[in-house]
């Protein structure tokens, strides 16, 4: 038995934190592994903490067997006396059996361990302390005794596995017990029983077979102990051994720290974590990421804004640029953004809803398939029932996000009430030239009433060639004319430029809200599982 050797690392030294670490994985993989083995990991985290509140300076050892190997008469042989009916051929343990050592009864701890029959025992001063089980047979044909030794296999802090040379390659006992138990070599001792059945010649030969059979099980170097409960050979011996376990008080806590190993392979096993080479992603790839924001801004309407924005603005222009006699045309254009609700500002677009159209379905689609590729991507190193949890957790959130990206339009800075400083310039100019063409044809006017009414005519000045009052009129509309023009071009330049702009503002706010309400939740589940890979890994060591 290991634990009567010196350790290069004690495995006992951190278990309040492995319980804590291994609480925490437990919790992590809830939702997201079989039921049946996060069961048993959360019992085994509750069995720990009640184990290491009880007797903390009593050690259970437990003879464990299959039907005729001899464990009951071992039993007596080690008390000293017979306590415990013993046969042959048919089981007669039918329940637990202890016998306590020292002036405690561990009346609480056997409560604990549900066995009711106990019993006293005297004897060497070293074993104080020692509470020794005959527990039922392990190959019973009874379903409850069966039950009984299972349960107290996994419960109690030493394991004695009384074998006999007819049946110590015993299949059943060793694949369903002893294989499975491998983590636990630190707290186990093999005794081959009835030695004193075998030949002189035939001892070496069998327990050499039963040291190898115990290495395949992953017990390699676990001590093989030759006794004779009825002639009391080797007795003695084991004994001295259980003593030695006894004065050393680690055994309950190396048997916890084996859980912890058992429990955590067995949580490794169940993530798949043996495919997974170094340390798991936690981080989604940029072009998956990109592609669902793109979608998402589809579905949003980003586009609807972004031509929205640019109508409005041109409109907006024209009415401040135009031929001023021709502007109030512009009004009779609705303005883009208005019909969509977005013609003003707001700082709280939580507040409002906006009247874009809702995503089609193919819109919707593209969502999905954006966000599936997203999953996809991330999770390949994450088993198919964690993969699944995190799909649907993902799915759960478009909804969410779709809404959300509609508040964050509505919230969102589209320069409704900017009025470029050339508007004024050219408007000023538009109606200046106006001004002139109305002063032209005025002035052309009063001289046409004048000569209407033969009154003597004035003198007209000259601009070179065409007298002021035609210069005036033309000239004015003219000029008024390419200055409408010109501000036409202008506004659709610096409606394309705006258009831009928002849209590149619209994409950030999009993206922005996809990492808050897709990606980052979805990162947060990878980090948990780096975690869990790295804690479980580190506890099955």
């Amino acid at each position: 038995m290991r634990l009567l050797h010196r350790h290069r690392a004690d495995p006992t030294a951190s278990l309040p934190e492995d319980l804590d670490k291994l609480r925490e994985a437990v919790d992590v993989a809830a939702d997201h592994l079989p039921a049946v083995t996060v069961e048993r990991a959360k019992a085994l985290v509750q069995r720990a903490e009640q184990r290491q509140n009880l007797a903390t300076g009593r050690t259970v050892v437990a003879l464990l067997g299959a039907t005729g190997s001899g464990k009951s008469t071992l039993f007596n042989a080690l008390v000293g006396r017979e306590v415990a009916r013993a046969a042959a051929r048919r089981p007669t343990t039918t329940r637990p059996l202890a016998a306590v050592w020292g002036d405690d009864d561990a009346a609480e701890l056997l409560d604990w361990l549900d066995v009711p029959e106990r019993t006293g025992a005297t004897g060497p001063e070293e074993l104080d302390g020692l509470v020794l089980l005959d527990l039922p047979d392990i190959d019973s044909t009874a379903r409850e005794h069966r039950r009984i030794a299972t349960r107290m296999a996994g419960t109690v802090d030493v394991l004695v596995w009384v074998l006999d040379p007819q049946k110590y390659a015993d299949v059943i006992v060793h694949r369903d017990y002893l294989a499975p138990m491998a983590a636990h070599a630190d707290v186990t001792l093999v005794v081959l029983n009835q030695i004193d059945t075998l030949a002189a010649g035939e001892r070496e030969g069998v327990l050499r077979d039963l040291g190898a059979i115990l290495a395949r099980d992953g017990l390699t170097g676990v001590e093989v102990l030759p006794v004779s409960a009825r002639t009391g050979e080797g007795v003695a011996e084991l004994r001295d051994r259980v003593a030695t376990v006894v004065a050393t008080t680690r055994a309950a806590r190396l048997r916890l720290a084996a859980d912890v190993r058992t429990s955590a392979a067995e949580l490794a096993r169940a993530a798949e974590l043996d495919g997974i080479d170094g340390e798991p992603p936690v981080h989604v790839g940029e072009r998956p990421a990109a592609r669902l924001s793109a979608a998402a801004a589809q579905a949003a309407g980003v586009d609807a804004v972004r031509e929205a924005v640019r109508g409005s603005y041109v409109r907006a222009a024209r009415r401040r640029v135009g031929w001023p006699p021709v502007r109030w045309v512009a009004r009779l254009r609705p303005d883009p953004l208005r019909r969509l609700h977005l013609d003003t500002a707001r700082e709280d677009g939580s507040l409002t809803r906006t009247s874009l159209p809702a995503p089609t379905p193919v819109q919707e689609a593209a969502v999905r398939s954006a966000a599936h590729a997203l999953v996809a991507s991330s999770t390949t190193h994450l088993p198919g029932s964690w993969r699944d949890d995190v799909l649907q957790d993902v799915e759960a959130r478009i909804p969410s996000l779709v809404d959300s990206l509609d508040q964050r339009i509505a919230g969102a800075e589209l320069e409704q009430t900017r009025r470029p400083a050339w508007w004024g310039v050219l408007g000023l100019l538009q109606w200046l030239f106006l001004a002139a063409a109305v002063v032209g044809a005025g002035w052309l006017g009063v001289l046409a009433g004048v000569a209407y009414l033969r009154l003597p005519e004035p003198v007209t000045p000259m601009a070179g060639p065409v007298p002021w009052p035609t210069a005036l009129l033309v000239g004015g509309v003219a000029v008024g004319l390419v200055l409408a023009v010109v501000g036409a071009v202008l506004a659709r330049l610096g409606a394309r430029r705006r258009a831009r702009r928002v849209d590149e503002r619209l994409r950030a706010v999009v993206q922005e809200t996809v990492q808050a309400q897709v990606v980052t939740p979805l990162e947060e589940q990878l980090a948990e599982f780096a975690t869990f890979h790295r804690t479980v890994t580190a506890l099955a060591r």
